[in-house]
């Protein structure tokens, strides 16, 4: 049964807390995939290469760092999108 618009709320409230929730929702979304992107091009590249196991732990960590540095840029990015969206009063 779909809901009548008259019973719908008419002011949506989108609090800060919402936009933090929702910040770290989707940072923690893309930078678990970008993490285990990077796990699998390591592990391609030294079983490709007849690298060990402290090698590829190396590679993977080496190529690790660049990519949390740039997740904390994301998060940044993502929390001025929702408390502008929030301050914009649209939500």
């Amino acid at each position: 049964m779909l809901a009548k618009t008259d019973d719908l709320p008419h002011e949506i409230r989108y609090t800060k807390t919402d936009a933090i929730i929702s910040a770290v929702g989707a940072t923690l979304l893309i930078v678990s995939e970008m993490l285990a992107a990077i796990v699998a091009f390591a592990w391609a590249i030294g079983s490709m290469l007849g690298l060990g196991e402290t090698t590829f732990l190396i590679f993977v960590g080496i190529m690790a760092v660049p990519g949390l540095v740039l997740s904390f840029g994301l998060t940044r990015r993502i929390l001025r999108v929702e408390h502008s969206l929030r301050d914009s009063g649209k939500f």
